[in-house]
């Protein structure tokens, strides 16, 4: 780097010791009180637990449509219902709320001493939430050895550390477990991830492959990269290699048009260069310059759905949902509108925010996509919502919570 006569650089204040401590000391106290507040969380979800017991597996809560329980053998069985109220209190996802409450009860039931570490404050509720989730598969007496041993070391091991001690565990106990991790193809996967589309309208794409496939898989993209370089194209190898393998997706060279149907919303009072696409998990937006190259694209068959005006209100008198409200419905709120629920509204239900048999009407008014564990929340665990206006709902929890949902996301209205 070279500087001017004219402008030297400016001289580096000194820093003062006193204020630097201070700004440490700060730092280090609020630190503390995070890992304090994560304790207390914690806590509070072992005693939310406690008071949502059951005897009967029917009635329990359980990941997704399967019997497993939350946490391993030993740990109690808590109310199915339960689960929803508490994940949107502390601001996350029914799923997410029924994980941290998995983690809650392994370590309260089965890692007590990882547990009272947590409490004490000699280990982040962070790394003592990822030592449950592994050893759910572990009987009693393996999880109470392993408990044991790790709870003194957990808050100075690395994470590779404590990993390979819960994997050891895991072999010596249940060799037959794993060995079927060795065997298994769970390791092997390819993520298309959408939740994050990119102005110019890229996804990522990421996995693990077993090496052949892999080793195979880069020769084709360097092949049909030079392919199109051979043709003509003048992009960088990078991007050479990002076509091909949609080529290879479509079997090769894209000679055929491939059917693509985009849900693409532009706004009518507005020159705005943007435009929001709902395909792909979306809405996503992207320029319209974007939209309008792959319309463009003769290798594309393009399908035009009719305009929808979000704005003009539908109905009918019957209590079926027609599916051109549905469609209006979808798009305007784009996913079940419970607290913080991100599903998809065209997998959702269109339920009656005020009841059909109560004079509600079938009208996009009065609908509100909701998936099928919250409709089952708002039907039979004393959830209630009212529309404000459409699309956005105002949410009360059994205990009196509330919550605002709109298509931008949930705010929570409740005092601290």
């Amino acid at each position: 780097m070279t500087f001017s006569l004219q402008n030297p650089p400016r001289p580096r204040k000194p820093v003062r010791s006193l204020e630097a401590a201070a700004v440490l000391a700060a730092a280090r106290a609020a630190q503390v009180d995070v890992h304090a507040a994560e304790a207390r969380k914690l806590a509070a979800a072992v005693e939310w637990a406690r008071l949502h017991e059951v005897d009967d597996p029917d009635a329990a809560a359980t990941w997704g449509d399967t019997p497993i329980t939350l946490a391993g053998d030993g740990a109690p069985l808590i109310a199915h219902g339960c689960v929803g109220e508490f994940a949107a209190v502390i601001g996350t996802t029914t799923t997410g709320g029924r994980g941290y409450l998995a983690d809650a009860l392994e370590l309260a039931h089965r890692l007590p001493q990882v547990y009272e570490a947590i409490q004490s404050g000699r280990l982040p509720a962070w790394k003592g939430r990822r030592i449950a989730a592994e050893t759910v598969v572990l009987p009693p007496d393996a999880a109470a050895d392993l408990d044991a041993r790790i709870a003194p070391l957990a808050g100075k091991l690395s994470a590779r550390a404590t990993q390979q001690m819960i994997d050891e565990t895991i072999a010596r106990v249940l060799p037959e477990r794993a060995q079927e991790l060795a065997d298994a193809d769970t390791f092997q996967r390819v993520v298309v991830d959408h939740r994050q589309v990119s102005f110019i309208g890229t996804s990522a794409v990421y996995g693990a492959l077993d090496l052949a496939d892999a080793l195979d898989l880069d020769e084709a993209l360097d092949r049909e990269a030079e392919a199109l370089r051979l043709a003509g194209c003048e992009a960088s190898l990078d991007a050479r290699r990002a076509m091909a393998l949609g080529r290879l997706a479509r079997g090769e060279a894209a000679t055929a048009g491939r059917p693509v149907t985009l849900y693409v919303h532009l706004p009518a009072d507005t020159t705005d260069a943007t435009a929001l696409v709902e395909n792909g998990g979306g809405p996503h937006l992207l320029t319209q310059a974007q939209v309008a190259r792959w319309c463009g694209n003769p290798d594309v068959a393009v399908t035009v759905k009719p305009v929808i005006d979000l704005h003009r209100p539908l109905g009918t008198g019957s209590y079926e949902v027609p599916d051109r409200i549905k469609e209006h419905v979808d798009l305007r709120d784009g996913s079940c509108v419970f607290p913080y629920c991100a599903r998809r509204a065209r997998t959702c239900q269109k339920d009656h925010t005020r009841p059909y048999a109560a004079g509600g009407r079938t009208h996009t008014d009065n609908l509100g996509p909701l998936c099928q564990h919250h409709h089952n929340l708002k039907t039979h665990g004393r959830w209630t919502y009212s529309a404000i206006e459409p699309g956005v709902y105002l949410w009360r929890s059994p205990h009196g919570y509330a919550f605002l949902r709109d298509h931008e996301g949930t705010q929570d209205l409740s005092p601290p």
